[in-house]
């Protein structure tokens, strides 16, 4: 049975810093999106859907939930499928399975463009939040052993504040690597986030095509690089 961990000799190419980096970027532009030009929900961290639920569900607007309401049963419906593709289809290889991940975002990603803004913007929303799962359950570390969220920034910052803690305070070298690159993950979905906001306003619905952009450039990498050429670059 194969594992999604790998030992530090044979880090794959979709567990590395960079790779990381990219998707994030697609996440902060994926939020971005859906808020500014889907109805102001967030398609992929879900907390702001769970509030937005309460809001309305205490204003006694039930209507008014089911919009942030569906994107969060799309987002968990993404996970039973991605771990479907995982046990199922692509028989629990690691690789293959993130491929397929990335390869059917990208096709979700790239239909949604078409979908017009007068349209409901609870399909595009949905559609999002599908995808934006799929990339959450996949791709969860990198390196050696650090976890991390592409869609999101929460779990990230504790992260990078406490191995800063630990690096400038307790003078822990190694500590304060792992805080760099995790300030490398936070920079990296803020960039996106502010590139998704620039173009929300000139291409619309069709700005969420440069997050498809971005995870077909990670997908072409993890079919260019294999763990073997980058096992000495961590």
């Amino acid at each position: 049975m194969h594992k999604l961990g790998c030992k530090k000799n044979n880090i794959q190419i979709t567990e590395k810093l960079g790779f990381g980096m990219l998707l994030a970027s697609a996440g902060g532009l994926m939020d971005v999106y859906s808020y500014t030009v889907r109805g102001q929900v967030f398609a992929t961290g879900q907390t702001g859907n769970f509030v937005l639920v309460a809001f309305q569900l205490s204003k006694k607007n039930y209507l008014g939930m089911i919009h942030p309401f569906v994107p969060i049963m799309s987002f968990w419906a993404g996970f039973f499928v991605a771990w479907h593709m995982f046990y199922s289809l692509s028989k629990e290889n690691p690789l293959l399975w993130q491929r397929r991940i990335l390869a059917t975002s990208i096709f979700i990603l790239f239909f949604t463009g078409f979908i017009p803004c007068s349209y409901p913007n609870i399909i595009a929303d949905s559609l999002i939040a599908f995808a934006a799962s799929f990339q959450y359950c996949a791709f969860r570390k990198f390196g050696i052993d650090e976890n991390y969220a592409s869609i999101f920034c929460s779990g990230n910052m504790r992260s990078c504040v406490d191995n800063y803690y630990k690096g400038i305070v307790r003078k822990d070298k190694q500590a304060l690597k792992r805080a760099l690159k995790y300030s490398c993950i936070l920079i990296s979905f803020l960039a996106g986030a502010a590139i998704g906001a620039l173009e929300s306003g000139i291409f619309h619905e069709k700005a969420i095509w440069t997050a498809a952009v971005l995870l077909s450039t990670a997908l072409v990498l993890s079919f260019v690089f294999d763990s073997d050429q980058f096992a000495k670059m961590e």
